[in-house]
């Protein structure tokens, strides 16, 4: 008996441990952490930054979020290749791509290490660009980060989508879309944030 209580405490751990992650499906937070105040663009700015990284490094974009290096507003962003991901980070309004060390990007890069979102992120049958786009005309508003929904590459989830964050008054919003008719779904509270 002894024994048997341990295994049980262990084997509960496990199962609440599997379904907090399973709670965690959003590779693209609902909330923006930073300073959005800096940002200046409109519903180009986002899509110019995907296009000049993707011409740059060959690969897609999968996840990429508004950000501030040295008071510069600019864009990180994560980029599959061949199932592998890099990251890289591009002033606004620039075309120069500088790829960052794993070690020194920001901490929600650390998440994309031997993801098995890479997969989905390559395959998707709706681009992220297409994602962007339908999230700027349903809000009038200018998207400042984007990303698969982690969700996404897991087959027995009933949630496949891209999640946008768009600049409203000073704030974020965040807008579903999913991936494989390209429409807003309509309650982005079914996917969870982390």
């Amino acid at each position: 008996m002894k024994k048997i209580i341990p295994l049980l405490l262990c084997v509960c751990a496990t199962l609440f441990a599997s379904a907090t992650m399973a709670q965690q499906s959003v590779a693209q937070s609902s909330t923006m952490k930073g300073d959005i105040a800096a940002f200046h663009g409109n519903q180009d700015t986002l899509i110019h930054a995907i296009r000049t990284i993707e011409k740059s490094t060959g690969g897609k974009v999968t996840e990429i979020r508004f950000s501030q290096i040295n008071g510069k507003p600019g864009f990180h962003a994560v980029v599959a290749k061949g199932g592998k991901v890099s990251f890289v980070h591009v002033q606004e309004r620039s075309e120069n791509v500088v790829q960052i060390d794993a070690n020194n990007g920001p901490p929600w890069m650390m998440n994309w290490r031997n993801k098995a979102d890479v997969h989905f992120a390559e395959t998707a049958t709706v681009s992220l660009e297409t994602a962007i786009r339908t999230a700027e005309q349903a809000q009038n508003a200018p998207a400042i980060a984007a990303g698969i929904a982690r969700s996404a590459s897991n087959p027995t989830s009933d949630v496949q989508a891209y999640n946008v964050l768009v600049a409203v008054d000073g704030d974020t919003k965040r807008i579903a879309v999913d991936d494989s008719t390209g429409e807003v779904i309509a309650d982005p509270s079914a996917l969870s944030s982390f």
